[in-house]
């Protein structure tokens, strides 16, 4: 019990813990609120357990509350810029459920968010709206500059809400303005349609944001919902190591993916080829063996940089770790002969890290939880994972003023949704 609660610890700031059934066993299914004795399903993400602790408790990181207190500090802070509103809401003229909130995103997301560069974001959005209009937008001309209000719709429940940056970013670049109601990895629902965000600026300019602000939101949306379940996954087998995407991301479009995977909780792998280096099969081709291989690109990475070798066999991933090598990535080998090479290759190699790839799908990845397996990594994570529905609905006039509470939204709101 002690042993499960420690793994438990990480996530939920070690305020939860396994039920303990009468007989003495334990569910590893379900834990409890060590504060309130109110329990919840383990497979729900961790951020969903955290907004328990901080909207209840009021249990949260002291960093995370004072970058999300517009008060904090305001004679001495300079007044943020338009695209700081990409990683801090504007707290003002919220209501007292929304402050809640938002001031208490999960400092892990925080951070992920913090980490794009801003002159980043700033040129992706100028990428994205230049590639689709890229002279005039005669439809400008029937919505003209007035001002207007556009409502963001989640239309899949459960989905994990990533990417506000870049949409922000777009709408910014724009002279518009984004009210999130949700905070960055927040779980989308119950509602089938739930109302996530607010837009407002001049019509034109706010249609010409939509589709590229949408497109990005959807697939980092999707894409971090995809991680979270994976590492749901990971977490109720008890397995300790890191599920993580590959380089297998769209052209252009990389740091929206590899962003999304940190949101969702998944590790990212390497960013790039200068990285870490990767020694794939073509590279020992080329190169004579494998032994030559890391010995050859050890002099360029010195100890700086990792060095991993894809091997097709235990026989390979040897002499991979006798020449150096710091991580084996084995590939599509099946469970059980991945297993008996990995125990094999620890016994020999305590230090090296062992990799599972090729063949992994969200259906057949417990297969491959292991306690000498290190790291699995899987090319759905980008390659064919669905996206999230967003739908942007410009309101009308008369609906402007009101407007459901978060997360509710009435028939009226949502009619004729696509």
């Amino acid at each position: 019990m002690e042993r499960d609660e420690k793994k438990l610890r990480g996530p939920v700031n070690g305020k939860f813990r396994f039920k303990q059934l009468p007989n003495g066993t334990v569910d590893k299914s379900i834990v409890i609120c060590t504060i309130c004795s109110k329990e919840f399903s383990y497979h729900r993400s961790s951020s969903s357990l955290n907004y328990h602790l901080n909207a209840k408790h009021l249990v949260a990181s002291s960093q995370v509350r004072a970058a999300s207190d517009p008060e904090a500090g305001a004679s001495s802070q300079p007044r943020q810029t338009a695209l700081d509103q990409a990683f801090k809401h504007e707290m003002t003229d919220r209501s007292p459920e929304t402050r809640d909130q938002e001031s208490m995103v999960p400092l892990q997301h925080a951070v992920a968010a913090h980490a794009i560069p801003p002159q980043a974001l700033t040129q992706l959005a100028r990428d994205w709206l230049r590639e689709d209009t890229p002279n005039f937008d005669p439809a400008g001309v029937c919505v003209g500059s007035g001002d207007v209000e556009a409502r963001l719709f989640c239309k899949m429940a459960g989905s994990i809400l990533a990417g506000g940056p870049f949409f922000t970013a777009v709408f910014t670049e724009l002279g518009c303005t984004v009210n999130w109601l949700f905070p960055e990895a927040a779980e989308m629902g119950p509602d089938g349609i739930t109302l996530v965000a607010e837009v407002r600026g001049p019509a034109r300019c706010l249609l010409l944001g939509e589709r590229p602000a949408l497109n990005c939101l959807a697939r980092a949306s999707g894409i971090a919902t995809r991680c979270a379940r994976l590492r749901a996954m990971a977490a109720a087998a008890g397995w300790h190591g890191e599920v993580a995407g590959t380089r297998k991301t769209t052209p252009g479009f990389r740091l929206v993916e590899k962003y999304a995977m940190l949101v969702g909780g998944a590790s990212m792998h390497r960013q790039d080829l200068s990285g870490m280096a990767m020694l794939k099969d073509n590279h020992v081709w080329a190169s004579g063996s494998i032994t030559k291989a890391v010995q050859a690109t050890r002099t360029v990475c010195g100890l700086t940089s990792k060095i991993e070798v894809e091997c097709g066999s235990t026989e390979e991933a040897r002499e991979a770790a006798a020449a150096g090598a710091d991580m084996v990535m084995l590939d599509n080998l099946p469970p059980r002969e991945l297993h008996a090479a990995a125990l094999l290759l620890k016994q020999g190699f305590p230090a090296l890290l062992v990799e599972a790839s090729g063949g992994v799908s969200p259906e057949n990845l417990p297969q491959y939880f292991g306690p000498h397996v290190d790291i699995i990594s899987l090319g759905c994570i980008t390659q064919g994972c669905p996206v999230v529905d967003f739908s942007l609905k410009v309101q009308k006039p008369s609906c402007v003023p009101g407007g459901p509470a978060r997360g509710a939204v009435a028939a009226a709101d949502h009619r004729g949704l696509p």
